[in-house]
C-alpha cells in the first residue's frame, strides 16, 4: 500500500507524492500558472471560474497532477488549519519552479497584487485579510472581462507608467500625504484601474482598495488605525492630488470594503 495515501488510496493533500505520471504541458496549464503568478493565491473554484473547464472533475485532477507530478504549483500549508473536510476547495500558489518555467518562456504577466511570494508553512491571521484582497480584486477583473468595452488595468501596469522615483521605491504603493499637519504615508491594500470606451475614446478610473477585517469604525486615538481614519487619509490624498505625482494616474477613488457588521 502507498504509505502516502489514505485507506481509500487518496494521496496526502499537502505532501507532494509523484507517481511517475508523464505530463505534456498545455496552453491551459500555462494559463493556470500565469493566473497564480498574478494573484499568488487562488482556490480551485477561483481557477474554474476563470478558465471555465468543460469537465470540473478532470480540471481538479489536472491541478493535482500539476502539484504532485510537476512541482510547478504548491498547495500552501498556510491553509491547512482552515480545512475540515476534503470537500473544501484547495488553495494553490505558483512554486519557485513554476515561476522559473514562466520566466524561461518569457511569459510572466503583470501582477494584479503586489504580495511577495514568500513561502509560509504556518497559519497567519493575515492570510484571511490577504484572501479578502485577492477576491475583491479578482471580482473587479472578471467583471471587466465580462463587460464589453472594459479592460482591467493591473497594479503592475499602473506602476510601469509611474515616475521612476516611484518605480524604484522600496514600496511603490506607499504614497506620501499630509494629515493634520503631519507628514506620513498611506499604503492601499491594492491599486487597480478600469479602462472603458466612450464615444471612441478611452476613459480610465483608478481605485485604491482597502479591506477591513478587524479595524473598528473609529478610535479615540486619532493615530490608530480605523475606518474613519483611513477615509480621512484618502480624502486628503485625493484632494491634494498626491496620487498623480506619485503614481502618475489622472484620478483616484477609494474602494473601501468594511468588515462584516459595519
Amino acid at each position: 500500500m502507498d504509505l502516502e495515501a489514505d485507506k481509500l488510496g487518496r494521496r496526502n493533500r499537502f505532501k507532494r507524492t509523484p507517481r511517475g505520471k508523464r505530463l505534456s504541458l498545455t496552453p491551459r496549464d500555462q494559463e493556470i500558472l500565469r493566473w497564480l503568478y498574478r494573484y499568488r493565491y487562488l482556490r480551485q473554484d477561483h481557477l474554474m471560474r476563470i478558465l471555465a473547464p468543460r469537465s470540473e472533475k478532470r480540471f481538479k485532477e489536472r491541478l493535482g497532477d500539476l502539484f504532485h507530478e510537476t512541482g510547478l504549483i504548491n498547495r500552501p500549508l498556510i491553509q491547512a488549519p482552515l480545512f475540515d473536510a476534503r470537500a473544501t476547495p484547495m488553495l494553490y500558489e505558483l512554486s519557485t519552479k513554476g515561476a522559473g518555467y514562466l520566466e524561461a518562456l518569457n511569459t510572466l504577466p503583470y501582477r494584479a497584487v503586489t504580495f511577495s511570494r514568500r513561502q509560509k508553512e504556518a497559519y497567519s491571521p493575515q492570510f484571511l485579510h490577504t484572501m479578502m484582497i485577492i477576491e475583491a480584486v479578482l471580482e473587479v477583473e472578471l467583471s471587466a472581462q465580462a463587460t464589453d468595452g472594459q479592460r482591467f488595468v493591473s497594479v503592475d501596469e499602473v506602476l510601469s507608467r509611474a515616475p521612476e522615483t516611484t518605480q524604484h521605491a522600496k514600496n511603490p504603493l506607499a504614497v506620501p500625504i499630509n494629515l493634520d499637519g503631519r507628514n506620513t504615508y498611506i499604503i492601499p491594500d491594492a491599486l487597480y484601474g478600469v479602462e472603458s470606451e466612450h464615444d471612441g475614446k478611452k476613459v480610465y478610473r483608478f481605485f485604491a482598495l482597502e479591506c477591513e477585517r478587524t479595524s473598528p469604525v473609529s478610535r479615540s486615538n486619532s493615530f490608530a488605525s480605523s475606518t474613519a481614519q483611513k477615509e480621512k487619509a484618502y480624502a486628503a490624498l485625493i484632494k491634494g492630488g498626491g496620487f498623480n505625482k506619485h503614481w502618475g494616474i489622472p484620478n483616484l477613488e477609494l474602494n473601501l470594503i468594511p468588515r462584516k457588521g459595519q
